[in-house]
């Protein structure tokens, strides 16, 4: 009898890609990113493969695919340009 029940997930999972927003599903091709201040105190962006170990560490995003990754990292470069230009210039 339980054979017959649906599994439901234990988490729901959204793309942290702009303007994406997709619920993962049973695809492999997820990805976690995170970032965090490496060795040198300078910002350090992190990609990984799928693993639900690191997707519920606090700051992890996750992101359904290469061009989402892509978004983010462009998005990350920028923040981390714009935050030394307004360092140097105030």
């Amino acid at each position: 009898m339980t054979e017959n029940l649906l599994h439901i997930p234990a988490q729901f999972y959204r793309c942290a890609g702009p303007n994406c927003g997709v619920l993962k599903g049973g695809s492999d091709r997820w990805w976690v990113m995170w970032s965090s201040f490496g060795d040198y105190q300078v910002p350090v962006m992190h990609l990984a493969p799928w693993d639900e170990k690191l997707a519920v560490e606090q700051g992890a995003m996750h992101v359904c695919g290469e061009g989402c990754a892509q978004k983010l990292q462009s998005q990350f470069m920028d923040n981390v340009l714009a935050n030394r230009s307004r360092k140097t210039s105030g």
